[in-house]
């Protein structure tokens, strides 16, 4: 009797078997034989080469197939989706080979555009030129003394907002019956101070201090305190009249333009810059865009013109516009102390305030962080020269209570150190090249009095006494506009002496007739750059110097010391 049994298992290479085993009561030495089906093996074996224990067991058991993670057949999808489109990328390409040719082309272009912009708003390209209108080494001294002195603390703040002491003199000086109620002038009204604010004591906003002297009554009193005369007045105003006269439709002036009258610059397009040297003369006088004036039109298109050309960046206003050599740090320092100027004596403009810290912004941007200084384009080497224009634009700045930076302010003392000679009581042009000249003497020692030198300074004494020695220059008038508001800051005697000089030679050398009448013949030695605008325009400044800034160093007269 035989009896037939089925088990279901998997083999050692994971297939599954249904395995069917006969047993007979044949003999034991017949074999049994074992059907392997189902699967892909089929066998036969012996029964007694399968133990029944085992088989017993698993005989109730069936493992089904195991399915590969949903994940797996996913990926094995787009695995298989993206050989197929490898293996049909070349025909593809081929069939599209110019369209793909123009969209890698443009792909490049734009990247590369790209690129240059983001370049271009992060520091902005800067090339290295050479400014001939105001720049150039001249011949050094040869007759100066050195004496060692020990090195003097200079201080951190540039911060002196009262007026008392100036202003009470040159009011009571005048003595000429301006109260503050007869003042019909509106830009007398904003800065007028009345005797009792005076002998009250109360600080004076700083704007009034270092411009207090422009207004009409300001004007009258400086002119008589600090030895002007009505001939110097008529020069200044016969000057505003002639460069009044050019002036284009746009509110601008060119270097190259200057009517009928002769020696017009080289620099034909440098607007911005020539533009702004004529507007200071105009400002130094008191005109204004916000007071009723002879001028107050031209002034209004002049600051238009410098608005609509500045280009604003996130790293400040850039004031140069188009320009020519390497004039490009000098139109900045310049239209900057213009606009900080214009901003302060229109203390209501807002939209002015904000361009004049911008330019400031830039200023400060583009100094250089190595030396300190500033030259032809941003973040250069610095010389004296151009160092000059940036400081008087951070003073003016602060007279307009713009912040400056105080690391701005370190560095450049940093500069001033490395171009000193003597002390501080001379200057070279840069700290490699030269040695020391009057010219950037007289712009250094300025540079000293801003940044916080008592006048009892030893290296300041020294340099003022070696002034005074070479006196006035006629034919340097960069050197005669330094140096007069050096010696105008100074006072005393020194000044008294400088000024017996410099004013009638600047009154005589006027052009009294023809179209260049109120001008001035260009004598400078690097005037040929801005020509006769130019010569005429630090002619006026220097005229002004009475009462274009007010004197540092503040003394009271011995009366005042009296009981």
């Amino acid at each position: 009797m035989s009896s037939t049994e089925h088990l279901s298992y998997r083999d050692e290479s994971g297939s599954d078997v249904d395995a069917q085993f006969t047993d007979s009561a044949a003999p034991a030495a017949s074999p049994a034989h074992v059907t392997l089906g189902a699967g892909k093996h089929s066998a036969r074996g012996r029964a007694n080469s399968v133990p029944g224990s085992m088989f017993s067991k698993r005989g109730s058991i069936r493992r089904g197939r195991r399915q590969p993670p949903k994940w797996m057949l996913k990926f094995q999808a787009t695995l298989q989706s993206l050989t197929r489109r490898m293996k049909q990328l070349p025909e593809w390409a081929k069939q599209h080979r110019r369209q793909c040719g123009t969209f890698l082309a443009s792909l490049l272009i734009h990247s590369l555009i790209a690129l240059l912009l983001s370049l271009w708003m992060i520091q902005p390209e800067f090339t290295e030129q050479i400014f001939t209108l105001i720049a150039g080494a001249t011949k050094p001294a040869e007759d100066i003394a050195f004496v060692e002195v020990a090195e003097i603390v200079q201080p951190e703040s540039l911060d002196r907002t009262d007026l008392d002491s100036t202003m009470k003199q040159l009011l009571s000086d005048a003595n000429d019956g301006l109260n503050s109620h007869e003042m019909d002038d509106p830009l007398d009204r904003k800065f007028q101070i009345t005797a009792d604010l005076l002998s009250a004591g109360l600080e004076i906003p700083v704007h009034l201090g270092e411009f207090g002297g422009r207004s009409k009554a300001g004007r009258q009193a400086a002119v008589h305190r600090f030895g002007g005369t009505a001939n110097s007045e008529k020069a200044v105003n016969s000057g505003l009249k002639w460069l009044a006269s050019i002036q284009r439709e746009d509110g601008s002036w060119s270097f190259s333009e200057v009517g009928q009258a002769g020696s017009p610059g080289a620099m034909g397009q440098t607007d911005m810059g020539a533009t702004a040297l004529a507007l200071l003369c105009f400002l130094g006088g008191g005109h204004t865009h916000t007071t009723n004036g002879e001028y107050r039109e031209l002034v209004t298109k002049g600051l238009e013109y410098l608005t609509k050309n500045a280009e604003l960046f996130s790293y400040g206003a850039d004031l140069r516009g188009t320009y020519q050599g390497n004039s490009g740090m000098y139109v900045q320092g310049i239209a900057s102390i213009c606009i900080c100027e214009a901003a302060a004596m229109s203390p209501d403009d807002q939209e002015l305030r904000k361009l004049a810290i911008n330019s400031i912004d830039f200023i400060e941007r583009a100094q250089d962080r190595e030396s300190g200084g500033w030259r032809y384009s941003p973040n250069t080497e610095g010389d004296t020269s151009v160092v000059g224009w940036q400081v008087m634009a951070l003073q003016s700045a602060k007279a307009s209570q713009i912040r400056i930076d105080r690391g701005v302010t370190r560095k450049i003392r940093l500069f001033l150190r490395s171009v000193e000679v003597d002390d501080g009581a001379s200057y070279k042009y840069m700290a490699d090249r030269g040695g020391p000249t009057p010219s950037m003497s007289a712009v250094g020692l300025l540079c000293q009095m801003y940044l916080g030198w008592k006048r009892e300074h030893p290296a300041l004494v020294r340099g003022v006494e070696r002034l005074s020695a070479i006196g006035p220059s006629r034919q340097d008038i960069y050197y005669n506009y330094y140096a007069s508001q050096v010696m105008h800051h100074f006072g005393g005697e020194a000044w008294d002496n400088w000024n017996g000089k410099m004013r009638p030679w600047l009154v005589e050398t006027q052009v009294s007739e023809g179209p260049g009448a109120g001008s001035w013949d260009v004598t400078d030695p690097h005037g040929s750059s801005g020509g006769r605008i130019y010569q005429t325009a630090l002619s006026i400044l220097t005229l002004e110097v009475y009462y274009r800034h007010l004197p540092i160093y503040r003394e009271l007269d011995h009366s005042e010391n009296e009981p």
